[in-house]
Formats: C-alpha cells, structure tokens, sequence
C-alpha cells in the first residue's frame, strides 16, 4: 500500500495526473490518500495508524508519500523508530541537522532534495550517509532546464516503483520483518 500524507493547506507532489500515473504503473499496490487532521508529529503518526487499520495493512507493506513540512516530520518519525513502515518517500524537505541521533531501522528512505551548496555537509544528508540505513538521495538540480515539479515528480516516481517492488517481494518472501 502506497499511503500519500495529505495536509491541510499543504500543495502535493500527488496532483490527479501523476496519482493517476502512479497508479496505472503499480497496478498491484493499493494507494490511499490519508488525509492529516494536522500536520504535527501527533497527527501524522494518528493519521497513518487510522488508515492501516481502515485497511487492514500490516505497516512492513506500508510506503508513506509525502512533501514539505510534513514529509520531514514523517521521517523524523521513522528515524526515530516511532513510524514503522516498509518505505518512506520524502519530497522537497529540509536538509539541516537533525535534532536527535538515528535509531536503527529497517524502513527503506528516499529522499528527493533541491541541491543546496549552503547546507553544511554534516546536515541531514550527512547524517543519512553515516547511518547504516537503507537510503538514497535524489538530487534535483533545478538550473537543468526542466520545471522543479516536473523533475520532483519524476524523480519520486522512480522511488515510488522501486519501493513497491521492493517492499511487495519482502512482504511474500518473508524477509524484511519490522
């Protein structure tokens, strides 16, 4: 199940068209939008855990989707082992440091970043590449040519089909157990 955190006031990467898109190109994975009463730590973690048990998912074969402020919350989250998850997919977040130290997890993160020579090196993406986590980065360079939605989208779809795959074989092979 790809579950895409929508917040009140919030602009999302999931506009019809590319959640169309996605969808036709999983057509095994379930997708749900879980819309977020607020877009506090509270609220994510109330909001995902109504939709696992409206659905009945077990979260190993949860993907949470998310954008901005909310999707830095969501992996602060699952960096502090407080979200289980199979996958996150964090789109346009803030890389500074994070306040705390990584807790081990088996949740796979993606991040899709704006390239930012001003962040120090020893910021969020530093932290993440020192980890022992299951991690990749995209990122955007918006002086290409193409228009940052345009390069987000893509860029998150090429995780959004990577976890569905990924987390679809270790959820019928077993392996993988949060």
């Amino acid at each position: 199940m790809v579950g895409v955190l929508v917040a009140p006031d919030a602009a999302s990467i999931a506009v019809p068209e590319t959640f169309a898109r996605w969808r036709r190109l999983t057509p095994l994975a379930t997708w749900l939008p879980i819309e977020l009463r607020e877009a506090s730590y509270a609220g994510i973690l109330s909001g995902v855990a109504d939709a696992l048990d409206r659905v009945g998912v077990i979260p190993r074969q949860l993907i949470l989707l998310g954008e901005g402020s909310v999707a830095r919350r969501m992996l602060e989250l699952a960096l502090r082992g407080a979200l289980p998850c199979g996958g996150i997919v964090a789109i346009d977040i803030a890389s500074d440091m994070l306040p705390f130290h990584i807790v081990p997890t088996v949740t796979a993160i993606r991040l899709v970043v704006h390239r930012n020579d001003d962040v120090p090196q020893g910021g969020l993406i530093g932290a993440l590449r020192a980890a022992d986590l299951d991690a990749r980065i995209i990122h955007l360079d918006l002086t290409a040519g193409r228009s940052a939605e345009a390069a987000a989208a893509s860029a998150t779809e090429t995780f959004v089909l990577e976890l569905v795959a990924t987390i679809g074989r270790r959820t019928t092979d077993g392996a993988g157990d949060p």
